[in-house]
């Protein structure tokens, strides 16, 4: 619940497992609701709070499902709630007898949250406002993000783009409607959509397993993963933990012409680590889990899931921007540059190409590295909401259905109105997307700037008016 990736917390007494005094936790023992942005998404929480510290929050849209919890600290000073089923903390202060100003931890994230005692928070939320230039510029300002872009469209009606900032920080240049923007893991449902179309051609079946495929690149794989299957791969359902250790990501090479070699030695790390839990009912948010796949891709067709990508996705969409890695030339500011939180205040530094991080290992090609401008983008995320004959009917299905239950569909978390969203991350930039085939609207938004505590509620706060300005 709460989240569009598998979430790690931890970060608080709350796991320490520390039990405050009745009393204490009388004084926010009743019902509490709150609203929560996870970037585009605002999640209406109710909160039911036991005067013996028991805990249970139902997010009510997310199909309001009761999630246990228990009060870890309660003074006034300091409110820890543990909700370990969902690794996740609320943590914050008493700063009224009727309202607990926090946050929302999860995986090292922070989402600020406040909650007010009643139930006044689960009415439906006022209309989001249609995104405007005006509006994109106080976003963009507000973030301190070298730039900020939009884009939607509404079947049958002309697309709209929204652009401001520059291309790199202090370099003057205006980014424009053509440029590209790095897309992290929102490349996932790309990587799917691929696998689908071979499906179809009868390339592959969703069916192939990992044993079966990568058994001899992997002899010593954990017996585990031999079972698992392309669905429960892309639907972070096979048990894989999530990365490889930092050491172990730190070999891979940052430029490189033929990833496969390395994508076979990727695989036969991630496939010799233990298993989070059992196949089918783990759900781990796991980038080793889509290198695995995109290594069975190429174990079974003799090409690199790039050229493959090329081949059977942006040739047949007409993504004719697409491409891989950090978008521009060296030495050049011809495209976005992506950034970072500069090592000293609030300002940002720029990472051009040519430079010592740029973007992952290019191994980590179908879990994370794709770019596109808008326009193709846009394109891209018609043909899921429209249901094009680029893949036939039920495997548009299969796409956009949780496999194994759940929220995490093949490469797309779908929330309860049946929209699809995905979130992309590599540190220096960060961008969202939206599907809603039940209103015919398709979104994005993007910046390149990987300083997520301020460029993630910019992105979504951007992505959500511009859905509603298509």
């Amino acid at each position: 619940m709460i989240t569009r990736r598998t979430f790690q917390a931890g970060l608080l007494s709350a796991a320490c497992g520390l039990r405050p005094a009745v009393a204490e936790t009388a004084a926010i023992a009743g019902t509490w609701s709150g609203l929560l942005e996870v970037g585009s998404q605002r999640l209406r929480l109710k909160l039911e709070i036991g005067t013996d510290g028991a805990a249970t929050y139902f997010s009510m849209d997310q199909r309001g499902q009761p999630r246990p919890g228990r009060v870890a600290s309660s003074t006034a000073e300091r409110i820890e709630i543990d909700f370990s089923v969902d690794q996740a903390v609320f943590a914050g202060r008493l700063v009224a007898p009727d309202r607990m100003e926090g946050a929302w931890l999860q995986r090292g994230r922070n989402y600020p949250l406040a909650f007010n005692r009643g139930k006044a928070a689960l009415e439906a939320p006022p209309p989001v406002p249609a995104l405007t230039k005006e509006r994109l510029a106080e976003l963009r300002r507000s973030a301190g993000s070298p730039a900020l872009a939009a884009a939607s469209a509404r079947k049958d009606r002309p697309a709209h783009v929204w652009l401001d900032g520059e291309r790199a920080v202090g370099s003057g240049v205006a980014v424009g409607e053509s440029d590209l923007w790095h897309l992290g893991s929102i490349s996932k449902s790309m990587t799917a959509a691929l696998i689908g179309r071979l499906v179809d051609a009868g390339a592959v079946r969703w069916g192939d397993t990992v044993g079966d495929a990568l058994g001899a690149t992997a002899p010593d794989m954990d017996k585990a993963y031999r079972p698992a299957t392309f669905r429960h791969l892309l639907s972070h359902r096979s048990g894989l933990p999530r990365d490889l250790t930092p050491a172990e990501f730190a070999r891979f090479s940052r430029l490189l012409d033929d990833a496969r070699e390395e994508r076979k030695a990727f695989a036969r790390l991630a496939l010799a680590m233990p298993p989070r839990g059992p196949m089918g009912a783990t759900y781990e948010y796991s980038n080793n889990g889509y290198v695995v796949a995109g290594a069975m891709l190429e174990a079974k067709l003799g090409k690199g899931w790039e050229d493959l990508t090329r081949e059977h996705l942006f040739g047949p969409l007409q993504l004719s921007s697409a491409g891989f890695g950090a978008p521009g030339r060296k030495g050049e500011t011809d495209h976005p540059v992506g950034h970072a939180k500069a090592p000293a205040g609030e300002g940002r530094q720029a990472y051009p190409i040519g430079g010592i991080f740029t973007d992952n290992p290019v191994v980590l090609g179908p879990a994370g590295r794709i770019h596109m401008n808008l326009p193709d983008l846009l394109r891209y995320l018609r043909a899921h909401c429209d249901r094009t004959d680029y893949l036939k009917p039920d495997t548009w299905t299969v796409l956009h259905t949780p496999p194994f239950a759940g929220a995490y569909a093949l490469g797309w978390s779908v929330r309860g109105n049946g929209a699809l969203t995905h979130a992309g991350y590599n540190r220096l930039w960060y961008a969202e997307v939206l599907v809603d085939p039940a209103a015919g609207i398709v979104a994005a938004a993007a910046s390149n700037d990987g300083y997520l505590a301020k460029s993630s509620p910019a992105v979504g706060r951007a992505l959500r008016e511009a859905a509603a300005a298509a």
